[in-house]
């Protein structure tokens, strides 16, 4: 059972012995040694699910689901992670395609509401099921998506429920709205697909923070990227058909652009490209900041999953990134 987990995992995997401390890559024998392992976010072998719950080890029968395949519970006081292993991963790599991430996404949506785990848990962090702080009980099951489907788990879109329950626009339906038509004019500004995504979810999580005053709040953090996912890659693959210009060239820039502009757009791809991970570390932690209603402060950051070496390291963007999202 713990095989596929670690065959699952990438060859260098972020750890930690404590979440509060940050995260370090480490090659993925010696990662396992620690408390805390970051699973594979481009090949999705599990959905995990933070039950912050005492006594919680066995809530999936209560609400009449599955068994996890592994339920791994801190003997402190009694909180679990859930996995659910795929039997079919599910990738996110740029050339993935869209339908089988959206089905994941809706399906670990509905878990969560389900069985009331933290919709702030953007399942990346997970207890290790291999160390020895934990206790953990294994479950040898694995499942297709549709399998749950047979559990009464309700996958249809939220935004859609939201109408039909308030017989007005939902916050799902605002968020949708609102950002795809954003997402039309924005695409002719940018020159790639990943810039592109990147300014798509800093625009949902900065409409999703008006929602603030709502009688049910700011939507999860998983609804919101996954909203933004949805709008992103729809809206760049058609960006040819919303705009008039043509592009070519690894960057995909126009062919009269001048050279000084390229080399510019270049060195802007490339530095986006290697600090695309720390900014999805930083995001993260200032919406789980928000969500858990704390003051976005570089301590509370760090409690909520951005290193403090990062936070030190990237001080300047993380203030940025404050700044745009408040």
């Amino acid at each position: 059972m713990y095989a596929s987990f670690i065959q699952a995992l990438p060859d260098k995997v972020r750890s930690a012995e404590f979440k509060d401390e940050g995260t370090k890559f480490r090659k993925r024998e010696k990662a396992l040694g620690y408390r805390y392992v970051e699973l594979n976010q481009l090949y999705k072998k599990f959905i995990a699910l933070d039950i912050d719950e005492p006594g919680s080890a066995y809530l999936w029968d209560e609400h009449g689901l599955p068994p996890p395949t592994i339920v791994v519970v801190n003997p402190e006081n009694t909180h679990c992670h859930y996995l659910y292993e795929l039997n079919t991963p599910v990738y996110y790599t740029e050339e993935a395609r869209r339908a089988p991430q959206k089905f994941y996404e809706a399906t670990d949506i509905a878990l969560t509401r389900k069985l009331g785990a933290d919709a702030a848990f953007t399942g990346h962090l997970v207890k290790n099921p291999l160390h020895p702080s934990w206790r953990t009980i294994c479950n040898h099951h694995s499942y297709d998506l549709e399998d749950f489907q047979e559990y009464g788990i309700d996958l249809t879109p939220q935004r859609r429920r939201e109408v039909l329950r308030d017989s007005g626009i939902g916050r799902n339906t605002t968020l949708f709205d609102t950002l795809r038509h954003w997402a039309y004019a924005e695409v002719k500004q940018h020159a790639s697909h990943t810039i592109f995504q990147l300014a798509v979810d800093s625009k949902a999580l900065s409409i999703n923070n008006h929602f603030i005053a709502h009688e049910n709040g700011i939507l999860p953090a998983k609804e919101v990227l996954s909203t933004a996912k949805s709008v992103g890659k729809w809206t760049w693959k058609h960006r040819a058909s919303i705009g008039t210009q043509k592009n070519r060239g690894v960057l995909e820039l126009p062919a009269d652009m001048p050279i000084k502009e390229k080399q510019a757009q270049g060195a802007a791809y490339t530095n986006v490209i290697r600090t695309e991970a720390v900014d999805d570390k930083i995001k993260t932690a200032i919406h789980t900041c928000k969500q858990r209603r704390l003051d976005v402060t570089p301590a509370n950051l760090e409690k909520c999953g951005l290193a403090g070496s990062t936070f030190r390291k990237h001080r300047e963007a993380t203030f940025n990134w404050i700044r745009l999202l408040s």
